[in-house]
């Protein structure tokens, strides 16, 4: 049985083995896609690491930043753009 002690309204129940962690939920097209470990948060830009899904640069995110780990944000939704993706990550700036 798998527990999940952590809740949020954007994301729903978050498990386990990610709860304290540096993550965030990206959106495409009005779909979550997925949570993606943060690298490197900056003001203007964020680095994720590379996930199973990956996106074209010039792509269109959102980032649903439920932990606020994006410093001077007062929302939690970001639109952000891919502007490189890769094996080492996955570039947003906004």
């Amino acid at each position: 049985m798998q527990h999940f002690p952590a809740r949020s309204t954007q994301t729903g129940n978050v498990p386990a083995a990610v709860a304290g962690l540096a993550v965030v939920n990206i959106w495409y097209g009005g779909q979550s896609i997925g949570l993606y470990h943060v690298k490197h948060i900056d003001t203007r830009a964020l680095v994720l690491n590379p996930g199973s899904i990956s996106f074209a640069a010039g792509t269109q995110l959102e980032v649903v930043d439920f932990q606020y780990l994006i410093p001077d944000t007062v929302t939690r939704r970001l639109y952000a753009t891919v502007r490189e993706s890769g094996c080492s990550g996955i570039q947003l700036v906004w």
